[in-house]
């Protein structure tokens, strides 16, 4: 772990860190990695964004899988629509382009 006051590596079984003598704060937080958090921000982006900026020190890991997903859901809400007008219009170019006769 690191000390939040100097950034020195510390012992994780540290109550004071030994370079600047400042306390830990010793919660016992449940940081894992699940992938849940990267579907939650992906569909809901705006959660995903606040997520990840309540735990990016709290829990970094929870954190940067929601933020992932919150970026993911916010590129796709941009590049989908985008997409499929460009698809619509091909598709009307092409109709329109077509010789009965």
């Amino acid at each position: 772990m690191y000390c939040k006051n100097c950034g020195k590596e510390i012992d994780n079984n540290l109550v004071q860190c030994p370079y600047c003598n400042t306390y830990q704060n010793q919660m016992n937080i449940n940081d894992n990695d699940s992938m849940w958090w990267c579907v939650l921000g992906c569909c809901l982006p705006i959660v995903g964004l606040v997520l990840y900026i309540v735990w990016r020190d709290v829990k970094p890991k929870s954190g940067k899988k929601a933020g992932i997903g919150a970026l993911i859901g916010f590129i796709l809400a941009v590049v989908l629509p985008i997409l499929f007008k460009i698809l619509i219009s091909f598709a009307v170019i092409s109709a329109t382009n077509i010789n009965i006769f």
